[in-house]
């Protein structure tokens, strides 16, 4: 399943409906600039109007946005509700050209690079999997870890939703639901930092504290899985009343937002989406944090140098995952944060130099995996033993 998401995702990254051509003006749906001659600027959009709704999806956020994005395809009329100078207007925009075909080289160099870590991912999830090593517990979670960072999806790429609305249920709501289970990777990281330190908690509580949010996130997963592909109307939020701005900013950013939300009754209940999408965050944060210490903890206390090594690089790698996820951040929003230019360190075509050091992650933890439990002199004969 996880290889059909890669392969799904990669397609419709590259033969997607292309980009309409706006930018927000962070964090309303203001415009702040139309891209010349692109389907919005075609349609009459103009700086300062206010969208409303795309295809009757109600836009309060960026992230409702990409939702209807999400089931936009090309060479079929959107219809347009925006606000402009206090009066509603009725627009409609088509876009004819595929993603491929719009991107400049700097962003086909991106886009290029990072679907070739993904891939490199997906390959060693299987050879992990499906090596020797995979017997041990942590390589398990480690080729599920990989897997999942293969496919992860934030927002979806346009048409992305109406593509899997053309499949079968049974294919497309798996393919929907490996797509997000990133949203679960700070848990699936504290599983495989206790397992390969052999950390344990008082017995039975360690399968408390994987289970309890995995079925707390799980299950609005899976309905929003659902919801995204048949109903997005579900999935709009009244954003401005529901969060506050920085926890909003967060949310929409790592698209967690219409993964976790209902807004329907008798799903929709403001304050207990509020708890959830905050919960989220926390857990996030915590899950990470604590994988990070167990693995220092183990370091402090290891018995022989090959041990030290593997949990300092490991440790290492982790920090490096997370300044590449904040890198990553400023460089896809900067222009709609700010409004301006992003400097070169913010630029897209670090995307390429961020797709490179992204590869030292996996491949440290397939190193100290196939490591685990030898002798520094025979690791890397071992390794090659493990993986042949």
């Amino acid at each position: 399943m996880f290889a059909l998401t890669f392969f799904f995702n990669a397609r419709q990254e590259v033969w997607g409906p292309a980009n309409a051509g706006w930018t927000a003006a962070w964090p309303t749906m203001k415009v702040a600039a139309v891209t010349p001659s692109g389907p919005m600027d075609k349609a009459g959009v103009r700086v300062g109007d206010v969208l409303e709704a795309a295809d009757e999806q109600p836009l309060t956020a960026m992230s409702d946005w990409f939702v209807a994005r999400a089931h936009f395809e090309r060479d079929r009329p959107i219809n347009l509700r925006i606000i402009r100078d206090n009066h509603p207007l009725y627009l409609h925009f088509v876009i004819t050209e595929p993603a491929l075909r719009a991107w400049n080289k700097a962003q086909l160099d991106g886009v290029l690079a990072l679907l070739l870590v993904r891939l490199i991912l997906l390959s060693l999830a299987i050879l992990l999997g499906f090596s020797r090593s995979g017997r041990q517990p942590s390589a398990r979670v480690a080729a599920l870890m990989l897997a999942v960072g293969a496919v992860a999806e934030g927002y979806p790429s346009a048409g992305w939703a109406a593509a899997l609305g053309h499949l079968p249920a049974f294919v497309a709501i798996p393919v929907c639901l490996a797509s997000v289970s990133c949203l679960l990777a700070p848990i699936i990281w504290f599983a495989f930092c206790a397992s390969f330190t052999r950390f344990r908690l008082l017995q039975g509580w360690d399968r408390i504290v994987l289970l309890v949010p995995t079925v707390l996130f799980g299950l609005p997963m899976f309905a929003s899985s659902i919801a995204m592909i048949h109903a997005p109307f579900l999935t709009a939020g009244p954003w401005s009343t529901v969060l506050s701005v920085p926890v909003r900013l967060i949310l929409d950013t790592a698209g967690v937002t219409p993964l976790l939300f209902l807004s329907v009754s008798p799903f929709y209940r403001p304050i207990g989406h509020t708890w959830l999408l905050q919960m989220w965050l926390a857990m996030t944060v915590l899950y990470f944090a604590a994988g990070c210490l167990t693995l220092l903890a183990t370091y402090f206390r290891a018995s022989s140098i090959g041990e030290r090594r593997r949990m300092a690089a490991l440790f290492a790698v982790a920090m490096l995952f997370g300044f590449i996820i904040l890198q990553n951040i400023f460089v896809r929003n900067w222009t709609g944060w700010f409004n301006n230019t992003p400097p070169k360190f913010f630029a897209p075509i670090t995307f390429v130099a961020e797709a490179i050091l992204l590869l030292f992650v996996p491949l440290t933890l397939v190193y100290c995996v196939m490591t685990e439990g030898v002798g520094p002199e025979q690791a890397p004969r071992n390794a090659i033993r493990s993986a042949i």
